[in-house]
């Protein structure tokens, strides 16, 4: 990712649903200038592990970093929609912030 890059990429496909906009509105509300450089994603949670938390996107599955105690609106259950809002640290994608819906 590039340095200063600013602002969210939301990638969607046939597997996944667009984020409802009460969850994009939460995200702005919970957003601050740390956040410059996150990154959106929505999918389908295919794998919840110790730690982590795989999401199958159009293009893939995308494994984040939940170490680092994201906000959560929903619970991470495998098969349902997410949103993910996360940040590249060190090749991984670190998750700030996860809403899932059915």
């Amino acid at each position: 990712m590039a340095a200063g890059t600013v602002g969210v990429l939301t990638v969607c496909g046939p597997m996944a649903q667009a984020a409802p906009a009460e969850h994009v509105a939460q995200i702005s509300r919970v957003a601050d200038s740390a956040w410059s450089a996150t990154v959106g994603f929505s999918g389908r949670i295919s794998a919840v592990k110790t730690g982590s938390l795989v999401v199958t996107t159009a293009n893939g599955d995308v494994t984040f970093d939940l170490t680092q105690g994201p906000y959560r609106s929903g619970s991470l259950q495998t098969g349902l929609n997410a949103y993910v809002a996360a940040h590249a640290q060190n090749g991984t994608w670190v998750a700030t912030a996860i809403f899932t819906y059915p």
